[in-house]
């Protein structure tokens, strides 16, 4: 049986950041990006956004799927799944766009993997919905796959 979780578990009391180290990047006001001591410093922020979303593509990784009850399956992670999005993660932070993107999708046990940045969040947000209904059903335009899920679905629109 493991012991029970402390407050000071996982969390770092302001004095205990240290904000000039290597593996920090200022985002913002009071927002910063920590990567782990496992990543790699000397990649262009190019070249880090596409071994990120390579790794996401390439990545070999077995992971188990348990179901709580037939209507919501929980999924565990492997320590290689938090590292993939760790990367992935840094790589769309790294972009020199504001907005992005940064997603794998699994449909019908194929997987498909989509990284898009721009300046107007606009475009990443149509690119993005249209990615996803185009991989829904091959003889459905993602305009027609969209309409039907939104009528679908509880959201008034």
């Amino acid at each position: 049986m493991t012991p029970e979780p402390t407050d000071d578990d996982g969390v770092l009391a302001p004095d205990e950041l240290q904000l000039t180290d290597d593996r920090v990047d200022a985002l913002g006001e009071n927002r910063y990006l920590v990567r782990p001591e496992r990543m790699d410093r000397d990649d262009s922020s190019e070249s880090a956004a596409a071994a990120a979303a390579s790794s996401v593509i390439d990545a070999d990784v077995d992971t188990e799927t348990a179901t709580d009850d037939a209507s919501r399956p929980t999924r565990l992670e492997s320590d290689q799944d938090q590292f993939d999005r760790a990367r992935a993660t840094d790589g769309l932070a790294a972009a020199p766009e504001p907005h992005g993107v940064d997603i794998t999708l699994k449909t019908d046990g194929e997987i498909a993997h989509h990284y898009a940045t721009s300046n107007d969040v606009r475009e990443v947000f149509v690119d993005l919905l249209t990615w996803y209904a185009d991989q829904l059903d091959d003889d459905v335009s993602p305009e027609e796959a969209l309409q039907v899920m939104l009528a679908a679905s509880d959201l008034e629109v």
